[in-house]
């Protein structure tokens, strides 16, 4: 099979890398919506992409990996949001997590019907639970706030994200209406 790579001259590294993740990253998420992941081999995916295998492996360990650098994208927007909007409410904290999901809904709700929620789930842990480093307090808080916010999550998404950011946040305000 011949593969027609697209040269990239007026990019440097940074952007043509930026690229090539982003070509592959959409590119299985393309497969997603009508194959499992487990059926999509690396090649398809670097064909659809039009990027070489090598660009696939600099880039990824593996399938999932793509899956879970573009969840650990919408994280750290989540973080970064949280920290530069200040807020001495907590629910702002929520809002901003849903008002990031709700944004990219398409992406979301491809993974609840890949049945992919669980790279989600872990991702989530991985970087907002509790550590054997932290102290029983914090662990028993950090396992709270992330159990507590996953749950919330997970259930808004397999509920379809029917509800708009705005409406989540009423809701943990007791507010529904």
């Amino acid at each position: 099979m011949v593969q027609s790579r697209r040269k990239c001259p007026t990019m440097g590294n940074q952007e043509r890398n930026t690229y090539v993740c982003n070509a592959i990253t959409e590119a299985l998420l393309e497969m997603l919506k009508t194959r499992s992941l487990d059926s999509i081999r690396i090649g398809e995916i670097t064909e659809k992409a039009q990027v070489s295998r090598n660009s696939f492996y600099r880039n990824f360990a593996s399938r999932e990996d793509i899956i879970r650098q573009r969840i650990m994208m919408y994280l750290n927007e989540w973080h970064d949001r949280t920290e530069s909007e200040k807020s001495e409410d907590q629910r702002h904290v929520y809002f901003t997590l849903f008002d990031i999901a709700e944004q990219h809904r398409d992406f979301f709700l491809l993974l609840h019907n890949a049945g992919l929620l669980y790279l989600l789930q872990d991702e989530f842990f991985r970087n907002f639970g509790p550590t054997d480093e932290d102290s029983e307090i914090a662990a028993y808080s950090k396992a709270f706030f992330t159990y507590s916010t996953y749950g919330f999550l997970e259930t808004w998404i397999k509920r379809g994200m029917k509800r708009s950011a705005k409406e989540m946040e009423a809701m943990l305000a007791g507010k529904e209406s």
